[in-house]
């Protein structure tokens, strides 16, 4: 029977605690140990934890002695106190889902050479009744090549719901911790560097449910005009200079991927430009700039362009003759 070490770093999340653990406890067919990481929460997630920890002994409580951030208290759990055959890193205000890890260990015990497995996740929020999908016993799988998963990233972005990731321990280690450079990406930079080390596994079932709130790490960046796309390009520059031999075709993806971002920043900014009250614009026209979307032989920076030397004002008043009612006959 293959063993699950699942880490759960918490910060001030003890209300979600118990609704995650029996989501970890209750998975089938795998032995798993569960290690919940207080990064110092001002609530009381200490004596929730302890409690939980007090009446299943698979279950492990420790408290850093100072607030390291996600980041921090994530290597701690999947870099210094995992050794099971996998290990994943599910927040405390996620969960999994009824045998998920069974389906991603069946898959990889199966076929060795997989270094990590994900699958689909489905959103949920504080309101409404639990979720809680069926139990698929024989899900369809794939084993999606190195080169094919890393093309995947450039094309469309993060693949992996970081609640469905199950990797192999050994792995883990042999790539090293989460970066911290990359504070809202660096599980895209984990499973673009498990990547290097093998194949990708992906089980076609909810494998895991993401829970969505205002203080989500992602949250501030759905916000930005131009989301996260700044550091994903950092990201996979970052894995370029260091697997870029490994992976010849990737430099290409990657030239591919920004100058993609570079319309897509266009296009905000002159969108942007066009709404009252927001003053967005300029950075992302500054993106674009900077990631090759602003050529002037481009159609939508010549109406930017157009727009700009027709004045914001002239810009605006056109907008609301637009969204005026018409006048009655």
């Amino acid at each position: 029977m293959a063993s699950v070490d699942v880490v759960v770093p918490c910060y001030n999340y003890a209300h979600y605690l118990e609704g995650c653990l029996a989501s970890i406890l209750s998975q089938r067919d795998v032995q798993v140990r569960v290690l919940i990481l207080d990064d110092c929460s001002p609530d009381d997630t200490e004596t929730v934890a302890r409690r939980l920890a007090a009446a299943d002994p698979r279950v492990e409580y420790q408290r850093n002695a100072q607030n390291l951030g996600l980041i921090g208290t994530a290597n701690r759990g999947v870099m210094d106190w995992a050794r099971a055959d996998y290990v994943v890193l599910l927040s405390a205000d996620d969960a999994l889902t009824p045998g998920a890890l069974a389906r991603a260990c069946d898959l990889m015990d199966a076929n060795p050479q997989i270094s990590l497995t994900y699958g689909m996740a489905l959103m949920m929020s504080d309101e409404g009744a639990p979720l809680c999908p069926p139990d698929v016993r024989e899900p369809d799988t794939r084993i999606v090549s190195s080169e094919a998963f890393l093309r995947e990233v450039c094309r469309t972005g993060n693949p992996v719901p970081t609640p469905t990731a199950v990797m192999r321990t050994s792995v883990q280690h042999a790539v090293g911790p989460y970066d911290p450079r990359f504070k809202h990406t660096s599980d895209l930079d984990t499973w673009m560097r498990a990547a290097s080390q093998g194949p990708i596994g992906v089980v076609n079932a909810i494998q895991g449910l993401y829970r969505w709130h205002a203080t989500n790490m992602s949250a501030a960046y759905q916000r930005r005009p131009i989301g996260d796309r700044e550091e994903v390009l950092k990201t996979c520059v970052a894995f370029a200079e260091r697997y870029g031999r490994d992976f010849p075709a990737f430099a290409g993806w990657l030239a591919e991927m920004e100058a993609q971002f570079g319309r897509e920043a266009l296009q905000i900014a002159s969108d942007s430009f066009s709404r009252e009250g927001d003053d967005t614009w300029e950075g992302s026209l500054a993106f674009a700039r900077a990631h090759g979307g602003a050529s002037l032989r481009s159609p939508a920076a010549l109406k930017f362009l157009a727009k700009r030397l027709i004045g914001r004002k002239a810009v605006l008043d056109r907008v609301r003759r637009r969204a005026a009612p018409a006048s009655p006959d």
